[in-house]
C-alpha cells in the first residue's frame, strides 16, 4: 500500500488551495486506500468516493464521520449501469461543480461461484469475458464519458498542476508483448481493451491541455 499512498498524494487533487477528486469503486482495496491517502492530504481538498452501495460501505462511512463535514461524500455509482454513472455526475455538478482529480479503480478478476481466472482455455465462459469487459473496460470508459464536461472545467483551475488528471487502473498483464504465461483470458483481455480505448481517447477525441490520462499499474 506503500506505493498506493506515494501515488495518491502525487495526484491530489488539491495540489494548491483544495479541489474535487473522484474515487470510483472506493468501497475497498486500492480504491478506499487512495481515499484514506487523499484524505489525509492537510490542503483542504474534497474527495467524492462512489461504489454501488454506499449503505453497506462500513469504511467509507467511518471516514465520512471521521472528517469535516462534506470533506468527503459518499455517491452510488455501477460501473454496469450507465444511468448510475449519469447520477453521480449529476449530483457531482450540482454539490462542486467540477472535477480535478478522476481515478477509475473498480475491476474485476474473480467473485466465487461467479467468475474466476481461466488457466486453459477449456474454462473460458461467454458470461466471464462480458463480465470482465463490463467491469474492467467499459464502464472506466463510461464513467470517463459523463465525467469530462466537470474534468473540463476543472482543468481551468487555478491548482498547481494546471490541469485536471484522469487515472485508470491498468494492469501489467494486459500487455500482449509481456504475456509469458498465458491464462487469465477474461481479465487480461479487458484490460488490454481498457489501453485501447484510452489510447484512442487521447489521440483522437478530448484530452488536450485541460486534462491529461495515465494508467497505473
Amino acid at each position: 500500500m506503500a506505493r498506493l499512498a506515494v501515488a495518491a498524494r502525487a495526484f491530489s487533487a488539491a495540489a494548491s488551495g483544495g479541489g474535487v477528486s473522484l474515487v470510483q469503486g472506493a468501497s475497498r482495496g486500492i480504491g478506499l486506500e487512495f481515499v484514506r491517502q487523499l484524505l489525509r492530504r492537510s490542503d483542504g481538498g474534497r474527495v467524492v468516493a462512489t461504489c454501488r452501495t454506499p449503505g453497506s460501505a462500513a469504511e467509507l462511512q467511518k471516514l465520512r464521520e471521521e472528517h469535516a463535514p462534506g470533506r468527503l461524500t459518499v455517491l452510488p455509482l455501477d460501473v454496469t449501469d450507465e444511468s448510475t454513472i449519469e447520477a453521480a455526475a449529476a449530483s457531482i455538478t450540482e454539490t462542486h461543480g467540477s472535477l480535478d482529480l478522476l481515478i477509475n479503480s473498480a475491476g474485476i478478476l474473480s467473485i466465487p461461484n461467479v467468475i474466476q481466472p481461466e488457466t486453459t482455455l477449456s474454462k473460458v465462459q461467454k458470461s466471464s469475458l462480458m463480465l470482465a469487459y463490463e467491469v474492467n473496460a467499459v464502464g472506466p470508459i463510461l464513467v470517463i464519458k459523463h465525467m469530462w464536461p466537470l474534468l473540463k472545467i476543472g482543468g481551468r483551475s487555478e491548482t498547481r498542476r494546471g490541469f485536471a488528471l484522469v487515472a485508470n487502473m491498468s494492469a501489467r498483464v494486459s500487455s500482449i508483448g509481456d504475456n509469458a504465461l498465458g491464462g487469465w483470458h477474461a481479465y487480461r483481455a479487458s484490460k488490454t481493451a481498457l489501453n485501447q480505448c484510452e489510447c484512442s481517447i487521447v489521440l483522437f477525441q478530448v484530452f488536450n491541455d485541460l486534462c491529461a490520462l495515465i494508467s497505473l499499474e
